[in-house]
């Protein structure tokens, strides 16, 4: 029978995977500012982002969509550049494949006040920062709600 139980620094002691897990967590970052600066209609149909030198490549599921974010550009380079990113375009990229015939609406998960206070007693006494910063974060994303 498999072990399970993995130590909880497990990502950190693989130097690939950490780099990978960055390399997400700093994509979405900078996902997440597009999706901030996009008009509303547009922000949930960016999936995306990947570099192409100095060119933001921008997932979208249509032509329409892509069509208006050419329009946007300009907002999101600016934003781009005061978060600190420096992008000199931004490029769509219709992906065919990620088009849905019947898109489902997300469930919006909630904790509830029992669950967010083991939460905030395990961000207290956890040692790995990175874990630490890992359950912050989503204490922050649920008092939002």
């Amino acid at each position: 029978m498999p072990n399970h139980n993995f130590p909880t620094n497990f990502v950190g002691r693989d130097g690939q995977l950490s780099r990978i897990v960055q390399r997400v967590a700093t994509l979405n970052q900078v996902l997440d500012i597009i999706r901030q600066v996009a008009p509303p209609e547009l922000a949930p149909l960016c999936l995306g982002v990947a570099w192409h030198g100095s060119e933001l490549l921008v997932a979208l599921p249509f032509s329409a969509a892509a069509v208006r974010l050419r329009m946007a550009a300009p907002a999101m380079i600016e934003a781009l550049h005061k978060a600190g990113w420096h992008a000199t375009a931004i490029r769509p990229k219709v992906q065919v494949t990620l088009q849905r015939e019947n898109p489902k609406q997300t469930k919006s998960l909630t904790l509830s006040e029992p669950a967010l206070a083991a939460f905030s007693d395990l961000a207290q006494t956890v040692e790995d920062p990175a874990l630490r910063a890992a359950v912050e974060n989503l204490l922050r994303h649920q008092r939002k709600r």
